[in-house]
């Protein structure tokens, strides 16, 4: 049974205040009360200490346009206009996902690959998808697997998928194809070198629809930088080759910390099989 779309919309509120604020870990199951003294902590909090961390500045955005405040030390002085076209030939020279991850291997201007990323981080389930459902970076599970949607969060996308009855149609990957050192956001760099290789996989197994799971997905995938909160659960088109629906919506990790969303995921999993035909 779906929530009434006011009660939906307030939970939706709600779970975009926690992640807009970064609070998504602040609330437990059930409500506790701290005021009680048997609920109390018996030790004091330490106080935080101070920890000296150098960073490289970085020239401010021209006009129009964005950058990272702090960037990795392996992007100075890095000629992006260079390998984003040499990412793009061997995006685009690629006839199969076998040659995608050739071409992928070979990439040795990819700074994202140098940061300790243990190895390349394929795709999961069919070649021949229906459905393409792109994930956030993988995490240290992935990387010491090198398959997409490893451990708890990718279980518990495949119970949705199994439930949806799509498990069998569905190709899993994340937005992008290493991990990043210590699970530190995406840069432009990488959102702008990871999107032709993206862009020629969707190509390739031309699916019918794209599930997009978290800002990552929807920054590689559909080049916007939208709150996710505001995004998903709304259609939109993919305009690339094939042209197909694509939808956002809450990624695993986020479902496992907050369980009030998986309905909401649910809605949006039923919402995009509907429109695609699936």
């Amino acid at each position: 049974m779906f929530p009434s779309d006011d009660l939906a919309k307030e939970i939706e509120s709600y779970l975009g205040f926690l992640i807009d604020h970064e609070l998504e870990e602040s609330y437990a199951n059930a409500p506790l009360n701290r005021t009680l003294s048997e609920n109390k902590s018996p030790n004091p909090r330490a106080a935080a200490s101070v920890t000296q961390i150098r960073v490289t500045p970085v020239a401010s955005a021209p006009q129009g346009g964005s950058l990272n405040a702090l960037k990795p030390q392996n992007l100075a002085g890095l000629d992006t206009g260079a390998v984003l076209h040499e990412a793009k030939q061997r995006a685009g020279s690629a006839r199969s996902l076998d040659e995608l991850y050739a071409e992928l291997e070979a990439f040795q201007h990819m700074p994202l690959r140098h940061e300790g990323a243990t190895q390349l981080v394929k795709f999961r389930g069919t070649a021949d998808p229906d459905l393409i459902v792109v994930g956030e970076c993988p995490d240290a599970e992935e990387d010491a697997s090198g398959q997409a949607f490893a451990g708890k969060p990718g279980a518990l996308i495949d119970k949705a998928l199994q439930a949806a009855g799509v498990v069998e149609r569905t190709l899993l990957t994340p937005c992008v194809f290493w991990r990043p050192a210590g699970g530190r956001p995406l840069t432009d760099e990488d959102v702008s070198l990871t999107a032709p290789f993206m862009h020629a996989l969707i190509r390739l197994a031309s699916p019918k629809a794209i599930l997009l799971l978290g800002a990552g997905a929807v920054s590689v995938v559909l080049n916007l930088d939208q709150r996710l909160s505001e995004l998903r659960g709304r259609v939109v088109g993919y305009h690339g080759e094939p042209n197909v629906p694509s939808m956002a919506s809450y990624p695993p990790n986020f479902l496992l910390r907050q369980p009030l969303a998986k309905g909401l995921f649910w809605r949006d999993l039923l919402q995009l099989k509907v429109n695609a035909g699936l």
